[in-house]
């Protein structure tokens, strides 16, 4: 993984330290996972069942993106979509696309920088 790359994803905070920790510190292993990030189809999943208003598949949507979020030391993006399952969960219908705009300005963040770097997934 390249300094650079390493650096703009801190400089997002991306909690680096916590994700290597669970890849055992391989960087390969990591950066491998930033590419299957990138090609995961689990955003615009949930950008259709928001669309589409349908609340049972936005959670599962989101619950499954936080889950990678999170695992890959994706913070804000992490938070973000923790407050858009508890939105759904508790049925704040009216809070949701406040809300999803921030999953959505964290996700784009990230795929920005990814794509900057090559990795598209494929």
């Amino acid at each position: 993984m390249s300094d650079e790359l390493f650096n703009e994803l801190a400089g997002i905070e991306t909690d680096l330290d916590g994700a290597l920790y669970r890849v055992a510190g391989d960087k390969n292993v990591y950066l491998a996972l930033l590419k299957a990030f990138a090609s995961d189809t689990t955003m615009g999943d949930l950008d259709e069942a928001i669309v589409r208003q349908s609340w049972d598949d936005a959670f599962t949507a989101a619950h499954a993106l936080k889950g990678l979020a999170g695992n890959m030391g994706f913070a804000p993006l992490f938070h973000s979509l923790g407050e858009l399952v508890i939105m759904i969960r508790s049925g704040r219908i009216s809070e949701i696309d406040s809300s999803y705009k921030g999953v959505k300005r964290c996700y784009d963040e990230i795929m920005m920088i990814l794509s900057n770097h090559n990795l598209n997934g494929g």
